[in-house]
């Protein structure tokens, strides 16, 4: 449960955030999202130059306090493979919560995906640290839900 903790931090700040917004999608973590759910839709979408659109070039990705990727073209390998298992994937936007207080994006959301005649399901929380209007990294948390031990989301894909 080494998720447990820093998803209730950041779940906390979000719910105790008065001007916070689930509806709003204008920060620039949920413009990226938005967009890299439209590119996964679209083969070789996923390329260095485009994720400049929207993150510095050495912006970082850290999952489960590991960092994954460093640099723009991390992001786009790392994603092309991804994107080339097929299937559906999709970052949930607008997030179920998502605030911004400086040049921090706090947020709160749903993963889905369908592959292979498989649903899965989890929910991500963390930051994004924004730099001259770009992403320069993004830090989540994720856990996974599991529909057999009753733990789901109206926003995971029905099985």
């Amino acid at each position: 449960m080494r998720w447990f903790k820093p998803i209730s931090i950041a779940l906390g700040l979000a719910l105790a955030a008065p001007a916070m917004a689930a509806s709003s999608s204008d920060d620039a973590l949920s413009k990226f999202f938005t967009w890299w759910n439209e590119a996964y839709k679209v083969p070789g979408s996923y390329t260095a130059d485009n994720f400049r659109k929207h993150l510095t070039n050495d912006a970082t990705l850290i999952l489960e306090g590991k960092t994954v990727i460093n640099g723009a073209d991390q992001w786009a390998t790392h994603f092309q493979k991804i994107q080339q298992g097929g299937g559906d994937v999709e970052l949930v936007v607008p997030f179920k919560a998502v605030f911004q207080k400086d040049d921090m994006i706090y947020n709160y959301h749903v993963i889905r995906s369908r592959r292979d005649g498989k649903t899965e399901c989890a929910l991500a929380a963390g930051h994004a640290i924004v730099r001259g209007g770009k992403i320069a990294s993004i830090v989540l948390v994720r856990a996974d839900l599991d529909k057999a031990k009753g733990q789901t989301d109206p926003e995971c894909y029905p099985d």
